[in-house]
């Protein structure tokens, strides 16, 4: 079990909690840069959209296999900062490089690699925050550290990356993006202290980590948040991978007006990133995720009914964020909840490599088949795909302690009458 919270001051939790969320924000906008790119790729490289749907799905499928490994690899040394800083330059740098991929088969090559790089930041990063979240706080202090997403890579990261590539071409707009997260990966190394095990012998660590590792699967939140994980990351990153390229293809819109509505979908984000943890912390965890999921489907149902009038793009900047807000309830808080401590970053990573890794085929498969069938059959199971991870959520078991002390006191009360 991580220790020394009781050493951290409260100042130093706010600190390193403001730090991830800067530092998630960044790197997210690294990788869903390419979503912005796309209109300028499909024109200067001639790319199809099964194409597009491969890359990003290969660039996902990186992401999914690194994670796990590198996570089980933090948990067994107890080390969290230095595998962080060492996975945002790598990541910085292969961003970079895709400036320089001009054909189909080194821009795959490239996101394969960031992917590689990117998979186990989010579970180190998390695993820090926790290090640091005073009891009752960890859920809202991942809400924030999500929330980076919501204002740097949904909200200001479309009209960046978008003016850039007006202003200059889309190779600087990946240049000049990769730059802050070199920065935050300097100041994470330098400002932040690495996480300290338990004070325990490490050979008893070590083998107390496998065995708790075999007996992961065992637990029940962790299987159904593998199935939600996989239906959330497919509908995720169907609407980030071909929304952009979706607003300026079917509904017609200039590449400019795609970044306003990109944006404005993230300035909600921002306040749904911090509002659906807190509602899960007063709420409950489970009625929060399947609430939340049956909203989130309404985005590319309405992107295919209404693609160029209002209430497509509306429906599109209310709703088109929450898969990504959702995503801390299954990543990050019910595995904490759930799990042995000593394990949480290697649970967390095994839940976002799995659903990484099997929803990026539910996005490589939605692009190649709508070569076929139009690119408004990917909003179809988009849409799916959220209902699909609503059902799922019913066999959830409720983690949050206060819902649960809850329940449990009525049901006294309902005994004894």
């Amino acid at each position: 079990m991580e220790s020394n919270k009781a050493k951290h001051s409260t100042r130093y939790e706010y600190w390193v909690v403001g730090l991830m969320f800067m530092a998630w924000g960044f790197i997210f906008l690294d990788r869903t840069a390419l979503s912005h790119v796309t209109p300028s790729l499909v024109e200067e490289l001639g790319l199809s959209n099964g194409q597009i749907g491969q890359i990003n799905m290969w660039q996902t499928i990186g992401y999914a296999v690194a994670g796990p490994f590198i996570a089980i690899l933090s948990d067994k040394t107890g080390k969290r900062k230095s595998f962080l800083v060492a996975a945002m330059i790598t990541t910085a740098i292969f961003s970079i490089l895709s400036a320089f991929a001009n054909s189909y088969p080194l821009l795959l090559a490239v996101r394969l690699l960031l992917g590689m790089s990117e998979g186990p930041i989010l579970p180190l990063a998390m695993a820090m925050v926790a290090s640091v979240s005073l009891p009752g706080r960890f859920g809202r202090n991942a809400g924030i550290v999500n929330a980076g997403v919501a204002i740097i890579a949904l909200t200001i990261g479309p009209i960046i990356v978008t003016q850039i590539i007006s202003a200059t071409n889309w190779h600087w707009a990946f240049i000049i993006v990769s730059i802050p997260s070199l920065v935050l990966a300097l100041l994470v190394w330098k400002f932040t202290a690495e996480v300290e095990p338990a004070v325990q012998n490490n050979k008893t660590n070590i083998k107390k980590s496998e065995k708790s590792f075999s007996q992961i699967m065992k637990y029940r939140n962790v299987v159904v948040c593998l199935f939600i994980a996989i239906f959330c990351m497919g509908s995720y990153w169907i609407l980030i991978s071909f929304a952009p390229l979706y607003l300026t293809s079917v509904g017609q819109y200039s590449l400019e007006n795609m970044g306003f509505i990109m944006s404005l979908m993230g300035l909600v984000c921002i306040f749904t990133a911090v509002i659906i943890p807190l509602v899960s912390d007063f709420f409950g965890r489970k009625p929060a995720l399947i609430l939340f999921a049956l909203l989130a489907g309404l985005a590319p149902f309405g992107l295919f009914l209404f693609p160029s009038i209002w209430a497509g793009p509306l429906l599109f900047i209310l709703f088109g964020g929450l898969m990504g807000s959702i995503a801390p309830i299954y990543m990050s808080i019910i595995p904490e909840e759930t799990v042995p401590p000593h394990l949480y970053a290697t649970t967390s990573a095994l839940i976002i490599g799995v659903g990484e890794i099997v929803g990026a085929f539910i996005v490589g498969g939605s692009g190649v088949i709508s070569n076929t069938l139009g690119l408004s059959f990917v909003m179809i199971v988009a849409a799916g795909t959220a209902v699909m991870m609503a059902l799922i959520g019913f066999a959830l078991i409720e983690t949050n302690s206060r819902k649960i002390k809850h329940e449990s006191s009525e049901k006294v009360v309902a005994e004894s009458k």
